[in-house]
């Protein structure tokens, strides 16, 4: 199952339908890679000397970005306490993340005509969307939408939505992804999707000011691509139970990512009228060191084609669906590259997200 956007009345001609003019990424302090090993040992000692230690060393990560001090998470914690940290903590970050790209686009909270929340993890009614409405002073008619159980797709999914909404009237759009993936987590849980995600995930949240095509020097959006890939349910998601939310990580995600990564970028660079010949950027969610390298094979690039999803993830980890959006920003921090970018990602569903920009 697949669907495509791109603008223009002639199918496949890539027209711009959307411009990216700000990008901001706010994430939660940094510590080494090094000490979560450390708290993983010691809370698990029957993993010291497996694999399942020895994914913190081959993550590919040097620094996460964690909520909490890392000796918070070696003690309990009830769930009304994680989540309320979750809360609070998810919406001082989403809001900062939200202004900084507002700044970086030279554009006033009152212009805003829609936002887009995505997040899995801070679970509350009123969602993130009413908490930036009163923490920017978005104006009291903005068109909110909210997007759940995206997870790693979501920051990918919330930015083609966001493209939608302009395309359609709405002149200037927010788009925010935010995740306190950390804050999930419950010492006693040894599982294998348990401590993969205590190896990978980090917490902080990004943002992109989407205004209508030209008046602004930035990556104009020219077509959006999603895939569900069939019978593909139990390959990741959150799981919920007595201590809250548990990822779930099936050991072929890599493999699972290889064997549909072709198909599906073939066909989101096909509803532009691109091939994969004409991509000048590749900026793929990093969900792991595993996961870039089987999509790079698959689409027959080398991992330096991947170095900007690298770098971000050996800086921050995975910040699940807000990561690519950092992706971007590190993208754009020497000023908007000219060609064509391709931005991927890819998370439960099992699903993939892409999103083709234009530089100037």
């Amino acid at each position: 199952m697949a669907t495509s956007q791109s603008a223009g009345t002639t199918p496949g001609v890539a027209v711009e339908r959307a411009r990216v003019a700000g990008v901001a990424t706010a994430l939660c302090p940094s510590v080494p890679q090094a000490e979560v090993r450390d708290l993983a040992g010691a809370l698990y000692p029957q993993i010291v000397g497996t694999r399942y230690l020895s994914m913190f060393d081959n993550a590919g990560i040097v620094t996460r970005r964690l909520a909490r001090p890392v000796a918070w998470y070696a003690e309990p914690h009830s769930q009304t306490e994680r989540f309320a940290l979750a809360v609070d903590i998810g919406a001082e970050r989403a809001h900062a993340a939200a202004a900084g790209a507002l700044e970086r686009a030279g554009v006033d909270a009152v212009a805003v005509d829609a936002v887009v929340v995505a997040s899995s993890t801070v679970v509350r009614t009123p969602g993130l969307d009413v908490a930036l409405a009163a923490s920017l002073g978005l104006r009291s008619d903005v068109r909110r939408v909210t997007i759940g159980s995206f997870a790693s797709l979501g920051g990918a999914a919330a930015l083609a939505l966001g493209s939608d909404l302009v395309a359609a009237g709405y002149g200037t759009v927010l788009v925010v992804s935010c995740e306190m993936n950390s804050l999930m987590f419950a010492p006693g849980d040894d599982s294998p999707g348990a401590l993969a995600s205590m190896a990978l995930f980090s917490d902080g949240a990004a943002a992109v000011v989407l205004t209508p095509p030209g008046g602004r020097r930035g990556l104009g959006i020219v077509g959006t691509h999603a895939q569900l890939v069939s019978d593909s349910l139990g390959v990741m998601g959150f799981d919920v139970n007595d201590a809250g939310l548990a990822w779930r990580l099936a050991p072929n995600v890599p493999e699972v990512a290889s064997a549909h990564a072709a198909g599906s970028v073939t066909d989101a660079l096909g509803s532009v009228g691109w091939s994969a010949a004409d991509v000048d950027h590749l900026l793929v969610h990093p969900g792991g060191v595993r996961v870039l390298d089987a999509v790079a094979e698959a689409i027959g690039v080398g991992r330096e084609r991947l170095a900007v999803s690298l770098e971000v993830l050996s800086d921050m980890g995975n910040v699940s669906g807000a990561t690519v959006l950092a992706v971007l920003d590190r993208h754009l921090a020497d000023g908007v590259p000219s060609g064509r970018t391709l931005l991927t990602a890819m998370g439960p569903g099992f699903g993939f997200e892409h999103v083709m920009m234009v530089g100037p």
